[in-house]
């Protein structure tokens, strides 16, 4: 293993927290909040330090890392990053302790949106930061999925694999920069686009840059408490569910259409195999939600739809979507988003892949002699490809479960515990609020918190990688 390989983006990794703390001390000073910047440049000076001195040491590191190297590296990634973001959080006082601080930190960088902070009472660089972690939370997702997980999936059905991998063996690390460039290009877009039609739209700059960011981060942190309808037009709302849509789409599809700029290439992002299902499910969404909120609130259910099935969760109005049963709206968020996207879940394309498997099967039991295989990306895929697939929905169910238990023992009542649980796994933190209004995360202990917040890192870092750091073989030298 290139342990010294691994420290060493380690320590660009915070190099890059610490730029990131520089860049929300200097907004700080903007908004004339003169203590919480000093507090944040503070702090990006130690971790600048400790990052620079583990650089410096390993800047001979080998110059090639292998696939374990790789996986040791994002789960090291996950895990420490949110410890140093967290630090200007507890550091502005406002929140009750260090698991708070580390709740919210992991809530914003995993794109999740769960938060027990009331947004009115934070101050205006906590906003801003909060929003900026959503956004480098959703380029560093789709990148790892892009280079690492595509790369840990070669021998499956490849559902992280597209254009953008074009990586030989031990090039993935030197090719984070390069795909990362590209990946918060495309979203750096999305989101300016996104800005500015909330300007034009008449709404304030804090709110406009918070709301863009988020939105294509598909994170659903707001900077104001109460529905999106009291303070975004209707025309603001319609550029945030666009936006959001765009987040939860496959990156290589989107980035195809803004670098070739042709009607070819629009319509195969709408033709895509997972963005009809993302498609078909925000459809049903909106028929349950017509039936159950009536014609009168359909703005409302078409929008929310949008939000929830992009796991950004946005709340629009008072009755909405969140009115159809919870099963449903648990359902939508376990099953999530493109497998190379900022959205959360098991992924569209996993499901629509199982679904196919399935029913290959089952008329496999009717006709034992018909020959019926399963079409994907162009290739006939064999059924051993879909081992991989079966074991990810296996060990994704056992992590849901085995966080139920959790946060039961944790003192959280069993339906809560199902949609808290499901909240965090599948990255789409205002699925608590939309099932159980009467719940909420401010009223969470540390030990509750805590358990969140390993879900929710489980969620982001795919469950089969977690899993296989468990594995002595993936720590042997």
């Amino acid at each position: 293993m290139a342990i010294t390989r691994i420290i060493l983006w380690i320590g660009y990794t915070f190099l890059f927290c610490a730029a990131l703390m520089i860049f929300a001390a200097l907004t700080g000073l903007a908004f004339g909040e003169l203590s919480l910047s000093g507090a944040f440049l503070f702090i990006s000076l130690i971790i600048a330090l400790f990052g620079g001195i583990l650089a410096f040491t390993t800047r001979s590191a080998p110059v090639r890392e292998s696939s374990r190297d790789a996986m040791v590296f994002l789960l090291l990634f996950w895990i420490l990053t949110p410890f140093v973001l967290c630090l200007p959080i507890w550091a502005a006082g406002v929140t009750t302790g260090p698991a708070q601080a580390f709740f919210e930190t992991v809530s914003a960088f995993t794109t999740t949106g769960a938060s027990a902070l009331n947004s009115d009472d934070l101050p205006a660089t906590i906003l801003l930061w909060r929003a900026i972690l959503q956004f480098c939370g959703g380029v560093v997702s789709a990148t790892f999925a892009v280079v690492i997980l595509a790369a840990l999936n070669l021998s499956g059905t490849g559902v992280h694999r597209s254009k953008l991998f074009t990586l030989k063996t031990g090039e993935m690390f030197s090719r984070l920069l390069y795909i990362g460039r590209i990946v918060g290009g495309v979203y750096a877009t999305l989101a300016s686009l996104c800005f500015a039609l909330l300007l034009i739209s008449g709404h304030g700059l804090l709110n406009s840059v918070c709301l863009s960011l988020s939105a294509i981060s598909t994170g659903g942190l707001t900077p104001q408490d109460g529905t999106l309808s009291t303070y975004v037009n209707k025309f603001g709302v319609l550029a945030l569910a666009v936006t959001c849509v765009f987040g939860a789409a496959n990156l290589a599809i989107v980035w195809d259409m803004l670098r070739l700029k042709t009607w070819d290439s629009l319509l195969r992002l709408l033709r895509n195999f997972e963005h009809r299902g993302l498609f078909v499910f925000i459809a049903i969404l909106i028929v349950f939600g017509f039936f159950y909120a009536g014609l009168g609130n359909m703005f409302a259910v078409v929008i929310e739809s949008i939000f929830m099935v992009t796991t950004a969760g946005f709340d629009y109005a008072v009755i909405g979507i969140d009115i159809v049963p919870p099963s449903l709206l648990i359902m939508c968020a376990l099953v999530g988003g493109c497998a190379i996207s900022t959205a959360g879940g098991l992924k569209m394309i996993r499901l629509l892949l199982l679904i196919s498997h399935a029913s290959t099967d089952v008329g496999r039991l009717s006709h034992p002699s018909k020959v019926k295989q399963v079409h994907f990306r162009g290739a006939v895929l064999k059924d051993r490809a879909f081992m991989s697939v079966w074991m990810y929905f296996f060990g994704y169910t056992l992590v849901f479960a085995a966080g139920i238990v959790a946060l039961g023992a944790a003192g959280i009542s069993y339906p809560v515990a199902v949609s808290a649980g499901a909240a965090a796994l599948s990255n789409f933190g205002p699925l608590l609020d939309a099932t159980f209004p009467l719940s909420s995360y401010s009223t969470m202990n540390p030990l509750q918190m805590s358990v969140l917040s390993v879900l929710m890192l489980l969620g982001r870092v795919e469950v089969l990688a977690a899993l296989a750091a468990f594995a002595p073989s993936l720590w042997r030298s």
